[in-house]
């Protein structure tokens, strides 16, 4: 799927370089004037150090060049690390999907307007 998806001209890739590495990435889509993210994912041993966040913030101005006035995600109600990513950076939770994971409900989160 990832690859199919790499290869989409819809999708924007972001990464973040450390040291030489990759360190991390971050996938979205654009259709039409709505944005999706995808996959958000830092390394453990680099993670608590913004860099989810930065990457974040580098995707949405990449959607929103693209056309994107929105952007929606869905995330693991339990994961409260990066529920609180989102809110900080404006997103806010619209709905939820029960078992959506199979252990797991999914939280839809939306950003309203791109920076």
């Amino acid at each position: 799927m990832l690859e199919s998806e790499l290869e989409s001209a819809l999708s924007v890739l972001l990464t973040e370089e450390r040291e030489g590495k990759t360190v991390g990435y971050a996938l979205g889509r654009v259709v039409a004037d709505e944005a999706e993210l995808l996959k958000i994912c830092v390394v453990a041993e680099w993670r608590k150090r913004g860099i989810a966040e930065k990457m974040l913030s580098g995707l949405l101005e990449k959607m929103r060049e693209k056309g994107a006035a929105a952007c929606f995600l869905e995330v693991r109600s339990k994961n409260s690390h990066a529920i609180s990513l989102y809110e900080k950076l404006g997103f806010e939770k619209i709905a939820l999907r029960k078992d959506y994971y199979p252990d797991d409900d999914a939280v839809v989160m939306k950003l309203s307007e791109l920076p």
